[in-house]
């Protein structure tokens, strides 16, 4: 951080403002901040010198630099990128301020001599005047209109991402031999490890090291071992890999017979992902560049690759995603009176991906890490997936859906160490539990079934359940509201979710569910 001799805050007429609204440093956050996680983040990793946010979600990243070129400029707007959280970054300099958008895909390299980046909206000068009516145009929307062809939501990196990844497994689920598929379970869970891996690597978690003790030369990064000539010893690198990971971490992503999956997979299907993981546009074939660094984007973001196991068939029975934002506006509305959220249970019936469980524990770890600022990486490590696995339940009808649940809670839990503590756990070995198995906390069932425990005397039921006009008397959600007497207007499903949720609270519980607006006003039978 560079100390410039004017006070940023009083040009952009800020001086007065307070959390918040506006926050300067990390020391400010609240376990109660909404998105605080993600707020940290922008703090630790991007060095930002002060966060702007409207309705409780961040507007603009402030971050004072000694010069602006774009060379220096590149590395970290792609950072920012990633990051996904302010849509504007604003560079500040001693005579200048750069505006730049966080829904721009940053190109290959810093453009040569004086150019700008694509992200780049305009050129300020350090005027409180005009620094003043830029940050009210910001505030009011009237910037975003006004500059909207910088501001495109398709270039967001969560969009970007999953296009790309949805592009991917349509071209892996094409490939065969002798009308011989890889089954879609197997796909989803080769690309959820691979995700992982992925983000172990750019986390710097493991690198060159790690596999040069595998056997595996001349490879620093998961894209180097998908790159191995010819493709069968870049497989069999692969999988001597996951391997070593399910020794080190165990956990649910690697619970698989990967001696199995392994006969599924063929040349044509390593050259895929190979081009995936080097940024070959694969709906085009169109090279490219691997802009993504799991090491910034926001585990909420990663956990909406659900997005891409949305098939058909899951939208016919009502499972619909949910983007970060409402999850957190949920999270926000939901926890508005709770002043701890430890020692409170959650569940969420409909899990789906886990955004509400990845928010609902990143509000835990923040609570606790601020309760025990000099714990020790042991300490910390041990009782974050205590509560992780204590405080937190999720169920869901599809079995996808569970493991991209348990994928995700992973990834937030490894997300609040560093990463030598991390490495201290694997160093140990079996990081990571089991959640889908019986008496975890993740269930692999439907919440309306018979004879299936689920958790009772929660104090929150959160989420996102299906909607439509679906729960009918053969169904076991209209099963159970036919045996304990409870109306389903137009058989709507959600109104089901609500009945039996009320069933699982402690006293003094509360339910808080994205819901159609219609259930409410619905009298039909």
């Amino acid at each position: 951080t560079i100390t410039t001799p004017k006070d940023w805050r009083k040009d952009f007429g800020l001086e007065t403002r307070q959390p918040p609204s506006l926050f300067t440093n990390k020391e400010e956050l609240k376990p109660a901040t909404p998105q605080a996680h993600l707020l940290r983040r922008a703090f630790e990793l991007l060095e930002v010198d002060g966060v702007l946010c409207t309705d409780h979600s961040p507007l603009i990243y402030f971050k004072q630099v000694k010069r602006i070129t774009a060379e220096s400029v590149y590395q970290l707007h792609r950072h920012f990128w990633n990051h996904g959280g302010a849509p504007v970054l604003v560079l500040i300099s001693d005579t200048d301020v750069h505006v730049y958008s966080g829904m721009n895909r940053p190109g290959q390299s810093a453009p040569s001599g004086s150019g700008q980046l694509p992200s780049h909206i305009e050129t300020l000068k350090r005027v409180s005047e005009t620094l003043r009516t830029f940050l009210t145009a910001v505030e009011s929307g009237e910037y975003f209109h006004r500059h909207q062809k910088s501001f495109n939501p398709a270039q967001r990196v969560d969009r970007d991402l999953l296009d790309n990844l949805q592009a991917t497994c349509e071209k892996l689920e094409a490939i065969s031999v002798s009308r011989r598929k890889i089954p879609v379970n197997v796909l989803d869970a080769l690309l959820c490890r691979l995700v992982f891996t992925c983000y172990l690597f750019d986390r710097e978690v493991i690198g060159e090291s790690y596999l040069d003790a595998l056997g595996i030369r001349d490879a620093a990064h998961l894209r180097d071992v998908l790159a191995i000539q010819p493709r069968s010893k870049a497989k069999s690198s692969l999988y001597k890999l996951f391997e070593k990971l399910r020794k080190d971490f165990n956990g649910d992503l690697f619970s698989d017979d990967l001696k199995a999956e392994a006969d599924w997979v063929l040349d044509d299907h390593i050259k895929t992902l190979s081009d995936f993981f080097h940024g070959t546009l694969v709906r085009s074939g169109q090279g490219s560049f691997w802009l993504y660094d799991f090491a910034f984007i926001p585990i909420e973001t990663i956990s909406a690759i659900y997005e891409r196991f949305l098939k058909e068939a899951d939208e016919k029975v009502g499972a619909f995603y949910t983007p970060r934002f409402l999850a957190e506006v949920v999270l926000d509305m939901a926890l508005a009176d709770t002043p701890t959220l430890l020692g409170k249970r959650s569940l969420d019936p409909a899990c789906g991906s886990g955004i509400f469980l990845v928010g609902l524990f990143n509000r835990i770890a923040e609570e606790w890490k601020q309760a025990n600022p000099n714990a020790r990486n042991d300490t910390k490590a041990r009782e974050l997936m205590r509560l992780l696995q204590t405080h937190l339940f999720g169920i869901d009808v599809k079995e996808t859906a569970c493991r991209i649940t348990a994928f995700s809670l992973y990834l937030a839990y490894l997300d609040q160490l560093s990463p030598r503590g991390i490495q201290e756990l694997q160093e140990k070995g079996r990081a990571l539990p089991r959640l889908i198995v019986d008496g975890g906390n993740i269930q692999f069932a439907d919440f309306f079934a018979k004879d299936v425990a689920f958790p009772s005397d929660v104090d929150i039921v959160i989420g996102n359940p299906p909607w439509g006009s679906i729960a009918t008397t053969a169904t076991p959600a209209g099963k159970w509201c036919a045996a304990h007497d409870r109306l389903l207007p137009d058989k709507q499903i959600a109104a089901a979710f609500v009945w039996k949720a009320v069933e699982h609270l402690a006293e003094g519980g509360k339910v808080c569910f994205v819901l159609p607006h219609g259930l409410l006003f619905n009298h039909s039978p």
